[in-house]
């Protein structure tokens, strides 16, 4: 029974395919389809960990980036995230990238459970406290490398899809594949493993196109988004002093420094940092607090593999 209670959970992993189609009759009779489809399936918990039940032999490749898949859909906050729980569409299309992922050994991780939900709206509040793209925030909360999107249309009885690769900490487009695959009838399973097999033919494209990004990322330098709240009663000419301050530390440490966002409250920005020398992000944010004693006070807030957030007051 217990077997059976954790592949039902598996099964409920996220939700909410976005179908598009030109034609309006084609647009309604598609989602009609895949309507049938989500209320063939009731809400239900998602499993803890993709791994979790992989076979014990299945090894993870230390060197190969770690990679979260999720549908392209943007949120406003934990209902449409919880939203995903609740259509079965896009089951068949993650499971078919988790799938190829895992047998080739990369580390997967999944937007799954309540406790990850509240990480990314958590994380949302503590950026930027605005409406961010679902799969960036979750990529930074959930740590991973890369994140990939997928979305799908269905018109005469063919599916397609398109998967896009994204580098966590700047949320560079690092290369897009689609494929295609016909659906061999007109009921909700069909069509299902239509998209199955749709993007299962389009990851060993992708693969390539992530790989190839990824070793030369690895060349240039690991990638951390770092981001500095100012707290406190600082005048104008003090918060500048503190930028500045800010600034030429970085630039003394890392191979570029890129500004995202410099306020009165907020400095926001992206390293890459030699491997070598900061092996990960941890020690990142140890070179920042030493190298900021005695300017201002400097406190850790949340370290995930990608992000930084720090409070200096």
């Amino acid at each position: 029974m217990r077997k059976l209670a954790l592949m039902t959970i598996f099964l409920g992993l996220m939700s909410s395919l976005p179908f598009a189609g030109p034609p309006a009759d084609t647009r309604s009779n598609s989602t009609e389809a895949f309507d049938e489809l989500a209320a063939a399936t009731a809400p239900r918990q998602v499993q803890r960990s993709v791994l979790r039940n992989q076979p014990a032999t299945m090894q993870v490749n230390p060197g190969a980036p770690t990679i979260l898949v999720v549908p392209a859909q943007k949120t406003k906050g934990k209902s449409d995230l919880q939203a995903f729980q609740n259509n079965p569409n896009n089951r068949r299309a993650t499971e078919a990238i988790n799938g190829f992922l895992t047998q080739r050994q990369y580390e997967v991780k999944s937007l799954e459970g309540q406790e990850a939900l509240n990480e990314v709206v958590q994380m949302q509040h503590d950026i930027s406290e605005s409406e961010e793209d679902l799969s960036y925030l979750a990529s930074l909360a959930l740590g991973a490398d890369i994140y990939i999107k997928f979305s799908a249309s269905i018109e005469g009885g063919i599916v397609l899809i398109e998967l896009s690769a994204y580098e966590a900490a700047t949320a560079r487009l690092l290369g897009s594949q689609t494929s295609q695959a016909a659906a061999s009838g007109a009921s909700k399973g069909d069509i299902a493993e239509a998209v199955f097999a749709a993007a299962s033919r389009a990851m060993p494209g992708l693969e390539k196109k992530i790989k190839g990004y990824w070793e030369m990322d690895r060349k240039n330098g690991a990638q951390y988004k770092v981001v500095m709240k100012l707290q406190g009663d600082f005048d104008e000419q003090r918060v500048e002093d503190i930028q500045d301050d800010v600034s030429q530390l970085l630039k003394k440490a890392f191979k570029r420094v890129n500004v995202n966002v410099m306020t009165a409250k907020t400095i926001d920005v992206t390293v890459f940092a030699d491997v070598a020398k900061f092996g990960d992000a941890q020690e990142v944010y140890s070179y920042i607090r030493r190298g900021m004693k005695g300017s201002v006070n400097v406190k850790k807030l949340n370290i995930t593999k990608k992000l930084i957030l720090i409070e200096m007051k």
